[in-house]
């Protein structure tokens, strides 16, 4: 991801948070954590994800552009 610096930043702060649980809204009521695996410039991948009615999955994948928000748990 290079480009604007909300791009260098959003980098830098992924970078930090690898190996990490953070949470996800995508849309306007789905929110998902897990475990920051990887990403690139269109995508991040989680891995022990839980959404927030409990379910649980082993990795997902989301598209940068459609994430609302990030938190580090």
């Amino acid at each position: 991801m290079s480009g604007d610096g909300k791009q260098y930043l959003l980098d830098r702060t992924l970078e930090r948070w690898k190996g990490k649980r953070i949470a996800v809204g995508i849309g306007s009521e789905t929110s998902f954590s897990g475990i920051l695996a990887d990403f690139d410039e269109e995508v991040i991948l989680l891995r022990d994800v839980t959404d927030y009615t409990g379910n649980r999955t082993k990795e997902l994948i989301a598209k940068i552009d459609d994430i609302n928000w990030i938190t580090l748990l």
